[in-house]
C-alpha cells in the first residue's frame, strides 16, 4: 500500500484493533467508557512476534487533568505528549524520547452511543531498536552503503524512492557521456546536478517530506543516505575522471613512498605501545579503494582510527589507547607509506571534492576531521622532508644505521636542492668495516683511499726491531705470540662484506656515489657481488635512482639482466620506483653497446618492468618501455596484465592502444598512441576492475558482536534484489514450495516432475518436455539453452533482518524449513529490530513442529536471548504451550534464565496460571539438579 498525505486505512481490518476488541475486550470497553485515547499502528507496521500485554497497555492513553488535549499516561506508566500531529513517549532515560506521526485521527461510536478516539500512528509506540541503527529519539545513524538503502527503503513510501533515483542516475550516465573526461570542477558541477535530482526525488516523497520536517537529524541522514546511493551508481564514471586529474600527482608521490618504503616506525618516533596496533590498522587503510563511496572511504579512516587505539564500534574509547594529534600524524604517515595503494591523491580527492551533504557552514564534524588527517599525512610525504637533496635525479642520501642509545630517533635531511655537505660519525673504530662504509656513504674519497691502503687516522703500529723472531722460521712461543698480533690487523680491503654481505661497492651504489665507484672499480671491486637478497650493486643503483653509478657498473660489465632472489632485474627496481633516467640508461645501453636486456622478463611473481610502471602510474616509462617491445599483454601469476593495474585513464589508454596496435599487427604502439583506436571513454581502469567491498560492513559487524554458533544474514543490495526477497518471503509464509525454490536457484520437492506454472498439481508431458506449459522460465524457445539465472542467497533478509528460515518457522512451513537447512539456512540468524531467532518465532506462534525441526539440527542454540532478554523457553511459557515446554525442556533448555526485567520462565507461566507448564519447569529444573 502506498503512503500518500491523505494516508487512510479500514481500522476494522487493523490487526493491532481486532486482537484489543476481541482478545482484550474488558480492557477495550473499559477505555472507551473512560474516554481514554485508543492508538492503532498503521497496517504492517507491527513487529512479527507476538504482541504481550505490555505492547497493548502502551497504546492506551489516559488524558491528563490539566491538559487533557495534549499530555496523556498510557497504561504502562509512560508520560506520552501529542504536539502537531506527532506523539511523543518518554522513556526511562528522559533525555531520549521516542517519537512517531500521527496518520489519522478516527471517531468511533458503541452500541451505547458512546463516543470514542482512536489515532492511527505511523509505529508502535513501544518500539525498541537495535543499537546503532535508530535512537529513541529516532536519529538513524547511516555507516554503510547498506544502512543508506535501508533508510531511503524504510522511511519512504517503498520501492518508488529508490526506482527513480536509479532512473536518474542511468540518465546521467546517458546524457554525460565523456564526463570523466572534463575538468575535476566541472564534473563537480554535473554531480552535484545529479545530487540535487536525487534529493528532490527523496523529498518529493509525501512520508519522508513529513519525517525530515520534524527531525532535522532525519533530513542529514536523508541527505547522507542519497549522495551514497548515487556515488555507488556512477563510481565507475567518477574515480576514472578523478584518478585522470590527479595521476601527475599521485604519480609523483608514489614515486616518494616508493622510495622510502623501508622507513620504521622508530624513525618517525611512533610510540612503542602502538607497533602492535600497525596490521590491522594497515589492513583497514588499505581497503579504502575498494569503497565506491565516500561513506565507505570515510569509514575506512574511521576504522582505522579505531585498530590504531585498540577499540570496536560501540565501545567506550577511553578503554583503549589514548592517542593525541602528534602521535596520530607519524602513525598516518607511516601507514600511507605501507599501505602500497597507486592513487592516494585520487581518494583524498573524491572525499574532498564529492561530499555534498557536508554543511557548507560546519566542516568541524567527525567526517572532517578524519578526512584532515588523511590530508595532513599525505601532505607530509609530498612535502619531501622525508627525502635529501634531489639533484641529480634521487641523489637524496638516506639514513645511516643508528648506534645503540642514539637520542635522535630520525635524521630529517632538508630537502634542498643545494648541494648538502655531510660529516661521517666519529665514533667508529678506524679499523672497523663501518668506518670504510661511513665515509663511503658521505663521500670522502681521500680517507676511502687512506683505508684500502692501509692508511687510517690511527698510524700503524711498527713491530719493535727489538722483537725480531729468532729466525724465519721459528715457531717459540714469543715468536708465535708476535706473528698472532700482526696477523689480527683486520683492515677492511674492498672485498670485505658486513652481516647484510653489502660490500663496499653495494654501499657507494646505494647512496648513489660516483666517484667512489669509479675508484672502486678500478682498484678491482666485483662488479657482480651480490649479497643476502641477491642483488648487485647494479640493483641498488637502479632503485634509487642513481643514474650515473648505473652508468659505471654496465660500462665496467655488470650484469643489466641479474635477478635477486624475488626474480628482479634493475629494470624492474628502476620501473618500480619511478626512475625514468634509469630505466632510458638501461634501454639505451643495451641498444647502442648490444647487450641483450629483455624488457619482458618477469620476476618470481611473474610481473614485468610495465606491470610496475603501470600499477604506480608513471607514464612515461609505460611509454618507453612500449616503445622498446614490452608487451602488455603479458599475464602474471594472477592472471593479471598490466592494463588490470593501471590506476588512471593516461596509463590505461597507452596500454589498451598498444593491446590493438599489436592485435592489428602494427609495428610500433606509438603509431597507435598518435592516432588512438579508442576514445577515453572507453578505456577502463583498475579501479573499476576491483570488486568491491560496499556491503561487507554488516557481516563485519555481526562477526564481532555476535556470539559463538551466531552468523549474520545477508541483505540485498539493489532495489532488484529487494523486489526478489520481498517476493520470496511472501511465497514462503504462504507455503508455495516451488516459487520459493525457484527465487533461491534449490531444486524443490518433485520439482523435476512439475510444470513451471500457477498450478502445482499439473504433471509434464514427459520428462524433458518443453512446451509452453511445461518449459521452464529459463529455456531459450530457439536454442533451448538455459539462460543464467539470478537467485538469491538462503540466508538472505529484508530489512528489518527475516531470513527464508525466520518467515517459514514463524508460519509453520515445515517442509520448507527443511529445504531451507539443508540448503545452508543459519539456525542461529537474529532480526534486526527485535533479536530474535527463528526458534523464537516458532514458540511465539506455537509452531510445534517448526521448533522440533529446529532443536533436531544438531546447531540451534536453545538458550539464545532476543533484545529483551526472553529466551525460546520464555515465550513458549508465555504462550502457555505445554508441548514446546516439553520439548525444549527434553533439549536442554535452561530453565531459571531470567530476561531483562528479570523474570525467569516460570514466572510467566504463573502469570498465566499454566499449570501443566509449571509442572514441566519444575520437572525439567529437578533433573538437570540430578545431573
Amino acid at each position: 500500500m502506498e503512503m500518500e498525505t491523505n494516508y487512510d486505512e479500514d481500522l476494522n481490518e487493523n490487526v493491532f484493533y481486532q486482537m484489543l476488541n476481541g482478545e482484550h475486550k474488558e480492557l477495550f470497553q473499559k477505555a472507551t467508557a473512560e474516554g481514554w485515547v485508543i492508538c492503532v499502528p498503521r497496517a504492517g507496521s507491527l513487529p512479527k512476534y507476538a504482541l504481550t500485554d505490555n505492547d497493548i497497555y502502551s497504546h492506551i492513553l489516559i488524558p491528563s487533568d490539566e491538559l487533557p488535549e495534549s499530555h496523556f499516561r498510557s497504561l504502562n506508566e509512560k508520560d506520552v505528549r501529542i504536539c502537531n500531529r506527532v506523539i511523543t513517549v518518554e522513556q526511562d532515560d528522559i533525555s531520549r524520547p521516542y517519537s512517531t506521526h500521527i496518520l489519522f485521527e478516527e471517531t468511533f461510536y458503541t452500541d451505547d452511543y458512546m463516543k470514542y478516539k482512536v489515532l492511527c500512528v505511523e509505529s508502535p509506540l513501544d518500539q525498541q531498536c537495535e543499537p546503532g541503527q535508530m535512537s529513541d529519539v529516532g536519529i538513524v545513524s547511516v555507516n554503510t552503503l547498506q544502512d543508506c538503502i535501508d533508510l531511503l527503503w524504510t522511511e519512504s513510501s517503498g520501492k518508488d524512492v529508490l526506482e527513480q533515483m536509479d532512473d536518474a542516475v542511468t540518465n546521467f550516465l546517458k546524457d554525460n557521456d565523456g564526463v570523466e573526461l572534463e575538468p575535476l570542477q566541472k564534473q563537480r558541477d554535473q554531480t552535484s546536478a545529479l545530487y540535487s535530482r536525487c534529493l528532490q526525488i527523496a523529498l518529493r516523497d509525501a512520508r519522508l517530506r513529513e519525517k525530515t520536517t520534524a527531525n532535522k537529524h532525519l533530513l542529514q541522514s536523508v541527505k547522507v543516505a542519497v549522495e551514497t546511493y548515487l556515488h555507488h551508481g556512477i563510481y565507475h564514471i567518477l574515480i576514472k575522471g578523478v584518478t585522470a586529474c590527479t595521476a601527475y600527482e599521485d604519480a609523483a608521490l608514489n614515486k616518494i613512498i616508493r622510495n622510502v618504503s623501508d622507513l620504521q616506525l622508530r624513525d618517525l618516533g611512533v610510540r612503542s605501545d602502538l607497533y602492535d596496533t600497525v596490521p590491522k590498522a594497515k589492513q583497514e587503510l588499505a581497503r579504502i579503494d575498494r569503497y565506491s563511496t565516500v561513506l565507505g572511504k570515510i569509514g575506512c579512516i574511521k576504522k582505522t582510527l579505531a585498530a590504531i587505539s585498540r577499540t570496536r564500534p560501540g565501545e567506550d574509547p577511553t578503554k583503549g589507547n589514548i592517542i593525541a594529534a602528534d602521535d596520530l600524524l607519524p602513525m598516518m604517515v607511516f601507514l600511507v607509506i605501507k599501505a602500497s595503494l597507486a592513487n592516494w591523491i585520487a581518494h583524498l580527492t573524491v572525499m574532498k571534492t564529492f561530499r555534498f551533504s557536508a554543511s557548507a557552514s560546519c566542516q568541524t564534524d567527525e567526517a572532517s576531521f578524519l578526512i584532515t588527517s588523511l590530508e595532513a599525512a599525505i601532505e607530509h610525504v609530498k612535502s619531501g622532508v622525508l627525502l635529501g637533496p634531489s639533484e641529480p635525479e634521487a641523489q637524496w642520501v638516506y639514513e645511516s644505521s643508528k648506534s645503540e642509545g642514539s637520542d635522535d630517533d630520525f635524521e630529517v635531511i632538508s630537502n634542498s636542492v643545494e648541494t648538502v655537505k655531510l660529516e661521517a660519525r666519529s665514533d667508529l673504530d678506524p679499523s672497523s668495516i663501518a668506518y670504510l662504509f661511513e665515509h663511503i656513504r658521505v663521500g670522502n674519497e681521500d680517507e676511502v683511499v687512506n683505508v684500502l691502503d692501509n692508511g687510517t687516522k690511527q698510524p700503524k703500529k711498527e713491530v719493535d726491531s727489538s722483537l725480531a723472531l729468532c729466525h724465519p722460521l721459528c715457531s717459540c712461543d714469543r715468536c708465535e705470540g708476535l706473528l698472532s698480533k700482526v696477523l689480527c690487523v683486520t683492515t677492511p680491503t674492498i672485498h670485505s662484506c658486513d652481516d647484510r654481505g653489502f660490500t663496499a661497492l653495494h654501499v657507494a651504489s646505494l647512496y648513489g656515489q660516483p666517484q667512489i665507484v669509479d675508484l672502486l672499480l678500478s682498484r678491482g671491486a666485483s662488479v657482480n657481488v651480490s649479497d643476502y637478497s641477491g642483488s648487485t650493486p647494479m640493483h641498488y643503483a637502479a632503485s634509487r635512482g642513481h643514474q650515473n653509478a648505473l652508468l659505471l657498473l654496465a660500462h665496467t660489465g655488470a650484469e643489466i639482466q641479474c635477478r635477486d632472489n624475488e626474480g628482479n632485474a634493475p629494470l624492474h627496481l628502476s620501473a618500480g620506483n619511478g626512475h625514468e633516467g634509469c630505466v632510458k640508461a638501461l634501454l639505451y645501453f643495451s641498444e647502442h653497446v648490444g647487450v641483450r636486456l629483455d624488457v619482458n622478463s618477469t620476476n618470481t611473481n611473474g610481473d614485468t618492468a610495465l606491470h610496475h610502471a603501470a600499477r604506480w602510474g608513471y607514464e612515461g616509462i609505460v611509454n618507453i618501455l612500449l616503445e622498446y617491445g614490452a608487451n602488455p599483454s603479458i599475464e602474471n601469476k594472477r592472471k593479471l596484465t598490466p592494463s588490470h593495474y593501471a590506476h588512471n585513464l593516461h596509463v590505461s589508454r597507452l596500454l589498451s592502444n598498444a593491446v590493438s596496435s599489436r592485435a592489428t599487427g602494427k609495428s610500433s604502439p606509438l603509431d597507435l598512441l598518435k592516432k588512438p583506436s579508442k576514445t577515453q571513454s572507453d578505456v577502463s581502469i583498475a579501479a573499476v576492475y576491483k570488486e568491491k567491498l560496499d556491503f561487507s560492513d554488516d557481516h563485519e559487524t555481526c562477526s564481532l558482536n555476535g556470539s559463538i554458533g551466531e552468523h549474520s544474514s545477508i541483505r540485498p543490495h539493489n532495489t532488484e534484489q529487494i523486489k526478489r526477497v520481498e517476493k520470496l518471503l511472501r511465497a514462503i509464509a504462504v507455503g508455495d514450495t516451488r516459487l520459493a525454490c525457484y527465487y533461491l536457484g534449490l531444486e524443490g520437492p518433485g520439482e523435476s516432475l512439475q510444470c513451471n506454472n500457477e498450478v502445482s498439481n499439473v504433471v509434464m508431458c514427459h520428462p524433458l518436455c518443453i512446451c509452453e506449459n511445461c518449459r521452464p522460465k529459463n529455456i531459450d524457445v530457439k536454442s533451448g539453452a538455459v539462460s543464467e539465472r539470478v537467485t538469491l542467497n538462503v540466508n538472505v533478509s529484508n530489512s528489518e533482518g527475516f531470513t527464508p528460515l525466520h518467515i517459514a518457522a514463524m508460519n509453520g512451513q515445515s517442509d520448507l524449513m527443511r529445504l531451507l537447512l539443508d540448503a545452508g539456512a543459519y539456525p542461529n540468524v537474529r532480526t534486526r529490530q527485535k533479536g530474535c531467532t527463528p526458534l523464537h518465532l516458532a514458540c511465539q506462534h506455537q509452531r510445534v513442529a517448526a521448533a522440533r525441526i529446529l532443536t533436531q539440527t544438531g546447531e540451534c542454540n536453545l538458550n539464545l536471548q532476543d533484545l529483551r532478554g526472553n529466551s525460546a523457553l520464555h515465550h513458549a511459557c508465555f504462550s502457555g504451550n505445554a508441548k514446546l515446554v516439553e520439548l525444549l525442556v527434553k533439549e536442554g533448555a535452561i530453565v531459571d534464565l531470567r530476561n531483562a526485567e528479570g523474570k525467569r520462565p516460570v514466572d510467566d507461566a504463573e502469570e498465566k496460571t499454566s499449570l501443566n507448564v509449571i509442572r514441566l519447569l519444575k520437572i525439567g529444573k529437578t533433573s538437570s539438579k540430578s545431573v
